[in-house]
């Protein structure tokens, strides 16, 4: 009995050091799309910021959008990503929907993720060649519809001077082989895949330039209820996302292994192709631009001022 005085003082002095405010992680539930524009949540997770932030994140690989959005507005998830034009139409319609985070902004000339593609033997030299022909995008009623109708008016045409229809970016690339598109607004991998074949050429590098640079692609989001109800994983996760984006601008290379692992890129595809910007904090300008040229062009009943779907900055 004597022998185990010692022992049981040290096991008492262990436990009265033993930090009394430890919590167990939060769970977070968190849906993303398995893209290049995503990288910040490949990063957050390979590099332990979640864990750091005493969050317990769950990522569940989704397809869209389209998806992503019901499950945020059913409580399925907490934090979604989103393409900006979806969330400022959400947000038209009613929908308790923010941005709680920036995700992926395009910049002209340094970080132009789409391009305007045509086959490699067209005749087209340029957007105004394209009046009364086909041109694909990923889905009507939404930014790239938008793009293209700047585009179109940027050239001195009607903003409905071309036949869009849609086609899945990964299929574009056979729509113009097929001669079933004249031309496609596509976005990496397959703006850098179709023209290292020679299958395409590029007709415009930025054709998001109207929505300004740097524009916000997208981000993101949560319901302005559930950041009311969970301030604190809410200030988390965005520092997280902050610190990921800080990691991605400081070692590019290694950023770009990790979407190369995360994705279905090759290692050398992934390595060569143009990433979006992945900004710490979220400018307003950044997403004026698109919810003007959005409303401009009718996809939005009027403009509203960003900071209606920005949530406050984290204390």
């Amino acid at each position: 009995m004597i022998r185990l005085v010692p022992a049981l003082c040290a096991l008492l002095l262990v436990l009265c050091a033993a930090p009394s405010g430890a919590q167990s992680p939060t769970p977070l539930t968190v849906g993303y799309i398995p893209v290049g524009d995503c990288l910040q949540f490949y990063v957050a997770e390979a590099e332990g910021y979640f864990a750091a932030e005493g969050l317990a994140v769950t990522g569940l690989a989704m397809k869209g959008g389209a998806v992503i959005a019901p499950a945020v507005e059913g409580g399925q998830l907490a934090v979604g990503w989103s393409n900006a034009v979806s969330v400022i139409l959400a947000h038209a319609r009613g929908f308790d929907f923010v941005f709680l985070a920036p995700g992926a902004e395009g910049a002209t000339g340094t970080n132009d993720v789409h391009a305007l593609l045509v086959p490699a033997g067209s005749a087209v030299a340029s957007v105004r060649d394209l009046s009364g022909k086909t041109v694909a995008i990923n889905t009507l009623g939404n930014i790239n519809e938008a793009a293209m109708r700047a585009l179109a008016e940027q050239a001195g045409l009607s903003p409905d001077a071309f036949r869009l229809v849609e086609v899945p970016f990964p299929d574009m690339a056979a729509a113009l082989a097929k001669g079933s598109a004249d031309a496609a607004l596509a976005i990496e991998p397959f703006v850098t895949d179709a023209v290292t074949r020679a299958t395409a050429r590029i007709l415009d590098p930025s054709p998001h330039a109207a929505f300004g640079s740097p524009y916000l692609i997208g981000g993101w989001f949560a319901k302005k209820t559930w950041i009311a109800a969970h301030p604190g994983e809410a200030a988390a996760f965005v520092r997280a996302m902050a610190k990921a984006s800080a990691f991605i601008a400081a070692q590019p290379d290694k950023a770009r292994e990790l979407l190369a692992a995360r994705t279905k890129l090759s290692p050398e595809l992934a390595s060569r192709i143009a990433l979006p910007r992945f900004p710490e904090t979220l400018a307003p300008s950044a997403l004026q631009g698109v919810i003007d040229v959005t409303a401009r062009f009718g996809l939005l009943p009027k403009p509203f001022p960003a900071a209606e779907i920005l949530a406050a900055p984290a204390p």
